[in-house]
């Protein structure tokens, strides 16, 4: 019992010192507002704190106002540059009909996959027809490698039935886009 309980205790230790990427969550990103960091949407949704081997960061999905003509969904990365958290990274989503994007927390993925000690991820966004109790019209997967947004998707035109990509989707890595397209297939989606 003492041999298993010294193995788990030295397992545990090997695999926190060499993790790649590690999720914080703190006061600061639970509590966080546009005066601690100047995300663009009106609202914040989810915010996290995302270290990886190179760098501190905070991983922020913000809204427009709630009622507004339209829906927008922003998803943004803040990096640490001395003192201060600066924009690294901005992705944007745009629907006619506002509560019509709904971004998907518990299904995301963040690792350093290509082990250049900066973390890579897919976030998923679910774009519904008018709003959320109506019918998902897409499934987004926003992939963030080195701060360029790549993406796969699935849609009502064809029953969900195919991925679609977007045209810089070829231009990731062989293992960042088979490590993505695993866990893209691995979910249910709808």
């Amino acid at each position: 019992m003492k041999k298993n309980l010294l193995f788990l205790l030295l397992f545990g230790s090997f695999y926190l010192i060499n993790a790649q990427v590690s999720m914080i969550t703190s006061p600061f990103s639970q509590n966080l507002t546009k005066s601690d960091l100047d995300f663009s949407g009106d609202r914040k949704l989810y915010a996290v704190g995302i270290d990886d081997k190179n760098t501190e960061n905070y991983f922020v999905v913000s809204k427009n106002r709630s009622g507004a003509e339209n829906d927008e969904l922003f998803i943004e990365k803040f990096t640490k540059n001395g003192e201060n958290f600066t924009r690294s990274f901005q992705y944007k989503l745009v629907h006619p009909i506002n509560k019509s994007l709904a971004y998907i927390d518990n299904r995301a993925s963040y690792i350093d996959v290509d082990k250049d000690g900066n973390y890579e991820s897919i976030s998923l966004i679910d774009q519904h027809q008018s709003g959320p109790e109506s019918k998902v019209e897409k499934v987004i997967g926003m992939i963030l490698y080195k701060n360029t947004t790549y993406e796969v998707w699935i849609s009502q035109d064809d029953q969900f039935s195919q991925n679609h990509f977007s045209k810089n989707f070829s231009e990731l890595p062989s293992a960042v886009s088979k490590h993505f397209m695993d866990f893209w297939n691995g979910l249910k989606k709808l």
